[in-house]
């Protein structure tokens, strides 16, 4: 079995059992291809038991890139088990280290296999723009991570909650106005419009980094552009996620 191989195995074992991942790192730095080629790996070891829902966009905000070494965003892909529902508990406990995002979705109105060229092409692409809660794991534990490790988990996909679906000719999908509260208590505020300075632009450089890596986008399957505002810690309470125009998804987390 090849060191790429075997961290996957290891990260599907982590996974099964709700175990820390061991970070990569600690033994040898991981080179960028060598990332993703475990972060392929560790996708596909789990066809059997999950199935691809889509694919997501991750450490968009640039100190946080200065923080894990990396020199811009990355990719992850999603997965149908981690779906859960507007009103939904999620408890912590399934969870290594549960932090909450929210974000924008959209989904692929055709098949997308190569580079595509321009926002009216995208556009064209594109379906629907969705409100969305990232539930996101990087899994390491307290263990120091590195951009490298990241990717090669997935770049911390672990579940999401979505909203109601608009078509994306009945909203500016840059004028979003976001506010995530917990308990009553504003966490953040967020226009859609500051991610990547466009949400088209933002979606446009997913859609490409994501074929680019050589997967295929199906017709259907999500694509979520990046967080707006902060990440926060899982902390329990009621939380609500107000999307202005897109409506608000509610969800406790025990």
């Amino acid at each position: 079995m090849s060191d790429i191989d075997a961290i996957a195995a290891g990260f599907l074992a982590a996974q099964i059992a709700n175990e820390p991942y061991a970070a990569p790192s600690i033994s040898a730095a991981l080179s960028l291809e060598d990332a993703h080629a475990v972060q392929r790996a560790f996708n596909s070891s789990r066809g059997g038991i999950d199935e691809l829902a889509g694919y997501k966009s991750a450490a968009n905000a640039e100190a946080l890139q200065r923080a894990l070494g990396l020199s811009g965003p990355i990719t992850g892909t999603l997965f149908s088990n981690g779906e859960r529902a507007a009103g939904s508990t999620i408890r912590r406990d399934a969870y290594r280290t549960l932090l909450i995002e929210t974000e924008l979705g959209f989904r692929a109105a055709r098949r997308i296999n190569a580079p595509v060229k321009s926002i009216a092409e995208l556009r064209a692409a594109t379906t629907t723009c969705t409100p969305m809660i990232e539930l996101a794991d990087p899994g390491f534990g307290r263990t120091r991570m590195t951009g490298s490790d990241l990717i090669a988990a997935n770049a911390a996909s672990a579940g999401f909650i979505g909203g109601r679906a608009v078509s994306v000719g009945e909203i500016d999908v840059n004028e979003v106005r976001v506010k995530l509260r917990r308990n009553g208590e504003t966490l953040h505020e967020a226009r859609s419009g500051d991610l990547m300075g466009d949400q088209w632009q933002a979606l446009l450089w997913l859609v490409n980094r994501v074929v680019e890596l050589g997967y295929v986008i199906e017709a259907g399957q999500l694509l979520m552009t990046g967080a707006l505002g902060a990440a926060h810690p899982a902390a329990p309470g009621k939380y609500t996620a107000d999307f202005s125009a897109l409506g608000v998804i509610g969800f406790e987390v025990v």
